[in-house]
């Protein structure tokens, strides 16, 4: 099935042909030299080496609140660089549903699966052949959101093995 093809399909399930959202744990959290409001974080994604990404969350969580969590990754988001580092991926972050003057954040942590581990939309396995970069714009049209506490897309749950990302904050929200 060719990208043409795949973008006609619904939300959900093109979000499987597109995405991978794969649990990491945060290695390391470091200041980033060039950016202010940007931590370089060392990932284990259950793989043998770890990944880095660039986050802006710096005014919202403190290094010691983000060390050795369990978040989501944007696993196969193209590669970018942020005041010359190179991020590889992004991680998700749920905030409020209506724009405000007030900035919000509050990473998706997922403590209930172990780093590696591939998250779909109910009803979806993880695909089994590797999946090109998609790039940001692509992941950003198939929205993301937080209802009732659940991270979902295109009314399903996201998550694992009968297991789902939750949230605490920001219970009916935006996910980026």
């Amino acid at each position: 099935m060719d990208i043409a093809q795949i973008d006609k399909l619904p939300v959900a399930e093109r979000f499987s042909k597109r995405v991978i959202l794969k649990v990491s744990k945060i290695i390391k959290v470091e200041q980033h030299p060039g950016g202010s409001f940007l931590y370089i974080l060392t990932l284990d994604c259950g793989e043998e080496e770890p990944r880095q990404i660039v986050s802006s969350i710096v005014p919202f969580y403190k290094p010691e609140e983000l060390l050795n969590k369990n978040i989501v990754l944007v696993y196969n988001l193209k590669p970018a660089n942020f005041r010359g580092v190179r991020s590889n991926g992004m991680l998700l972050a749920a905030s409020k549903a209506e724009e405000s003057e007030e900035e919000t954040c509050e990473v998706i942590f997922a403590p209930q699966f172990e780093p590696g581990t591939v998250l779909e939309p109910e009803g979806f396995e993880p695909p089994e052949e590797k999946l090109c970069y998609v790039k940001p714009d692509t992941f950003f049209e198939m929205e993301l959101y937080t209802k009732d506490g659940f991270v979902e897309l295109d009314g399903k749950k996201i998550g694992a093995d009968g297991k789902y990302l939750t949230v605490e904050v920001y219970k009916n929200g935006k996910v980026g």
